[in-house]
C-alpha cells in the first residue's frame, strides 16, 4: 500500500477495511468529484465512522493517492497483458490495436482521473506514477526488437523511440482525459501509432 497510510494494514480485517475505504474513495470522486470528496463523504459511503477513515489515512489525499496507486497496478497489468500477447502474436508495432487499448483503460477510470485532473493535478498521473507502465512497455519493445530486428527500420534510434514513447503516450493520454475526446478514440490512436511507432519504425499505416 501507499506509503501515506498512517496504520499498516497488515491483518485481514484490516486490509478488508482499507479496501472499503479505496472502494468508496472512487464512488465519491465519480459522483461529486474531488471537490465534493471529502472523509466524512467516504466514511458514509465506505459505511464506516470517520475515526476509522484516521485510523490509516490522515485525510483525503492520502487515500486518494493510494487509490491512483492501485489505479496504476490494474492499468499496468491490463497493458502488459495486451503488450505480452501483442508480441507473442508477432502483431506489435504493426497496427494501432495496442493505441486504442491504452486510451480505452484510461476510459476505465476517466470519472475519477478526469476530476483530480481538474481540481487536484498535483495527485494524478504524474511521470512518477506512470513509471510502471513506461518501465514495462520499455522491456516488451526491447524484447520484441532483439527478437524481431527488422520491425524498427534502418538508422533508427532504439533509445530515441523509447523516449517519444513515454513522453508521447503520457501527455495524449492526459489531454485525452482533460479534453474528453472518446469520440476520436481511433483516429487519436492512429495518428499515434503513425507518429511513434508507425513512423519512426518505418511501418505503414493499418486503421483499426
Amino acid at each position: 500500500m501507499g506509503t501515506g497510510q498512517r496504520k499498516d494494514p497488515s491483518q485481514q480485517r484490516s486490509q478488508e477495511t482499507v479496501a472499503r475505504i479505496l472502494s468508496a474513495t472512487g464512488q465519491v470522486l465519480r459522483t461529486k468529484g474531488y471537490t465534493g470528496c471529502s472523509t466524512n463523504a467516504i466514511a458514509e459511503a465506505a459505511g464506516i465512522s470517520k475515526g476509522s477513515v484516521y485510523q490509516y489515512f490522515a485525510n483525503k489525499d492520502e487515500i486518494i493517492v493510494v487509490l491512483i496507486d492501485q489505479i496504476m497496478e490494474d492499468a499496468t497489468a491490463s497493458l502488459g497483458a495486451n503488450l505480452e500477447e501483442a508480441v507473442a502474436q508477432g502483431t506489435f508495432l504493426k497496427d494501432a490495436a495496442l493505441q486504442v487499448q491504452l486510451l480505452a483503460v484510461l476510459d476505465r477510470y476517466r470519472d475519477i482521473l478526469t476530476s483530480l485532473l481538474n481540481d487536484a493535478p498535483h495527485l494524478t498521473l504524474s511521470a512518477h506514477r506512470s513509471v510502471r507502465i513506461e518501465e514495462r512497455s520499455r522491456d516488451l519493445l526491447r524484447t520484441y526488437v532483439t527478437v524481431n530486428p527488422s520491425a524498427i527500420g534502418p538508422g533508427v534510434d532504439l533509445d530515441a523511440l523509447l523516449l517519444v514513447l513515454t513522453v508521447s503516450y503520457r501527455e495524449v493520454g492526459l489531454e485525452y482525459l482533460r479534453r474528453d475526446l472518446r469520440d476520436r478514440r481511433n483516429e487519436l490512436a492512429t495518428v499515434l501509432y503513425d507518429m511513434t511507432m508507425g513512423g519512426l519504425a518505418g511501418s505503414a499505416t493499418k486503421r483499426v
